[in-house]
């Protein structure tokens, strides 16, 4: 199949090409971040008919919420646009969403079926994109989410490792969570439905994807220091975490079910903290190791 990618220099669209690519069983275009910030309809009729893809998968919604580049109702109205064109040119959506459509005030992992019932200003813009999609365009395939981590900024591991080099304290409590899945879990399920999608599966409809277990903000950030704090210059960071924690608090939990897409897909969940480690090796790589080789170049210059 052709399929376009919009955002292939997020952090899922990277690893989306990393893993797909080599296998060469589709035909990957890309559009990146900055290109996408569109202030006219004619601009995306424009890049879907000079592409004219089988399947649009959209990396950029789901990267936007741990950026700068907060989503908003510019987001909602180029995401119509979209759906508009693909319609038009008969061109399938992948849209990947998230777990913030809901509240997290359920006890229980969230099912495919449950009302979507953020009353926060993200979940709301969340779920009018995915209803803008689905009312407009009957060729939707929608996968929520658990939130994303990865080495490549921007997302929350990132941002917490960026707080942390610049000696900044974070406060984190356990009574908040879900469970996380890194991006190339995500790049591996995309591919995934897309080669099943290629020999006849359905390519509209709603799935759940997390990693296996669930966590707290502050468990997961002392599972990733566990890995950082080998390395300068996190050694100390440590002590720059703060438990605010409180028992008598609600519990805010974003975990997802995900029966539905192991049961249609057969695509199996695997535990987030194998790919910790994974992670921050990736962002010292990119972020640390970059930054210390600037240095010596301004020393020798």
């Amino acid at each position: 199949m052709r399929v376009l990618v919009l955002g292939n220099d997020t952090p899922t669209g990277y690893s989306l090409s990393a893993f797909a690519s080599p296998l060469r069983r589709h035909e990957l275009l890309g559009v990146g971040t900055d290109a996408l910030r569109w202030r006219r309809e004619r601009q995306v009729r424009r890049l879907l008919r000079d592409t004219y893809p089988d399947v649009v998968v959209d990396t950029r919604i789901v990267t936007q919420i741990d950026s700068s580049d907060r989503i908003g109702s510019r987001d909602i109205e180029r995401t119509g646009w979209l759906a508009d064109y693909c319609e038009r040119y008969g061109s399938s959506y992948f849209l990947l969403s998230s777990a913030f459509v809901f509240s997290g005030q359920m006890t229980r992992p969230y099912l495919e079926t449950d009302t979507p019932d953020a009353n926060h200003a993200l979940g709301q813009v969340l779920i009018e994109i995915e209803k803008t999609l689905t009312s407009r365009l009957d060729d939707t395939f929608v996968l929520r989410l658990g939130r994303l981590f990865g080495g490549r900024r921007p997302n929350a591991l990132c941002r917490s490792l960026d707080a942390l080099r610049r000696g900044q304290r974070l406060a984190l409590s356990n009574r908040d969570g879900g469970s996380p899945v890194h991006v190339a879990e995500v790049a591996r399920i995309v591919a995934a439905i897309l080669d099943q999608m290629s020999v006849g599966a359905d390519k509209h409809g709603l799935f759940h994807y997390c990693s296996l277990g669930e966590t707290g903000y502050l468990a997961f950030a002392e599972a990733v220091l566990a890995c950082a704090s080998q390395h300068e210059p996190f050694e100390k960071a440590r002590d720059l975490l703060d438990d605010v924690t409180d028992p008598d608090a609600a519990i805010t939990n974003h975990s997802l079910d995900c029966s539905a897409i192991r049961r249609e897909f057969g695509i199996q969940q695997l535990p987030w903290r194998g790919f910790v480690d994974r992670a921050v090796t990736r962002y010292l790589e990119l972020y640390v190791k970059s930054d210390k080789d600037k240095d010596k170049d301004k020393e020798t210059a």
